[in-house]
């Protein structure tokens, strides 16, 4: 998919130029929404900035693309097969544990009240209360939904055959760029990556044990995707992910993405992302090493027409 990244980039200039995004219209809409960003409503009492924070983060779909990461890193312990069964069990635990939406709401949520901006957040409220942003939370919370693997595959092996339009990878891209998605899956898998190194080093001065091997050739498949697929991935997720969004929705999509509104709540949700990164490196090695030196591993039963290999 680095091809695609590639068509995508140099398509963004060019239709730019051709007036992809209507300039006219966009820089009056800009100069609107700026101007109104200007005039700021009075203070929210603090009840109501917490219940209006809750909702937005009710009704967007911030929580699925928190869940996205962490079924992203999942994904790639799942689709290598050097990592054995007992291995991606335990350091998918890690993950499960740091990386949880929950884990993340919290510290979300005080940054958009930290930053609390009542204009933008009424702004962000009406445009997620709207028929698109609705049809568009609700894709992407049936991305999280279990199951989904096998016919994300089909449908993309289907693209192998029928591209789609330059215009429509052009809207993938920017959807991509604005809402950082890529960049925060890549922040999380850096921080598992330095999470399971820390916990390796506290258990090498131990016994050396079968466990130390197999995270190590984890942490190489993840140094991998960090370095060269992370965005070719995300990208391929969202083909399948808006796949019933027209071209027209998800210029909509990427508007308001781009919009005062939309750049504040994505950047700020962003913000509390990172602070519960940085502190995950710390969880990932506590959590990784208590499951090592306790032994909290359970082993499948091997099939009965094959013998077991330890």
């Amino acid at each position: 998919m680095t091809g695609l990244r590639r068509a995508a980039l140099f398509l963004i200039a060019a239709l730019l130029v051709l007036g992809f995004a209507d300039a006219g219209a966009a820089a009056s809409a800009q100069a609107q929404d700026k101007g109104r960003g200007r005039d700021k409503a009075s203070p929210a009492p603090p009840d109501d900035k917490g219940a209006r924070v809750d909702e937005a983060m009710r009704v967007s779909g911030i929580r699925s693309h928190l869940a996205l990461v962490r079924i992203r890193m999942k994904q790639i312990l799942d689709e290598d097969a050097r990592i054995d069964s007992d291995a991606r069990r335990w350091l998918a635990q890690t993950l499960d544990v740091a990386f949880s939406p929950e884990a993340f709401a919290k510290p979300i949520r005080q940054a958009l009240l930290d930053g609390y901006d009542g204009d933008s957040l009424s702004r962000v409220l009406v445009w997620y209360h709207s028929a698109t942003g609705r049809k568009i939370a609700r894709l992407e919370q049936a991305a999280t939904e279990p199951g989904i693997a096998q016919a994300r595959k089909v449908y993309l092996a289907r693209l192998e055959n029928k591209q789609p339009s330059d215009y429509r990878l052009v809207l993938i891209f920017s959807l991509d760029e604005a809402s950082r998605a890529s960049e925060g899956t890549f922040a999380a898998e850096k921080a598992a990556v330095n999470g399971w190194n820390r916990g390796i080093e506290q258990i090498l001065s131990g016994q050396e044990r079968p466990e130390v091997a197999q995270t190590q050739i984890a942490l190489d498949v993840f140094r991998a995707q960090i370095q060269d697929t992370v965005s070719d991935d995300v990208l391929r997720e969202m083909l399948y992910m808006y796949r019933e969004a027209s071209d027209v929705e998800l210029r909509a999509y990427v508007e308001f993405l781009e919009s005062d509104a939309g750049e504040w709540f994505f950047k700020t949700v962003y913000q509390g992302q990172q602070a519960l990164v940085e502190r995950a490196v710390d969880k990932v090695a506590d959590d990784f090493v208590a499951t090592v030196l306790t032994k909290k591993i359970t082993r499948p039963p091997a099939p009965s027409t094959a013998p077991t290999r330890r």
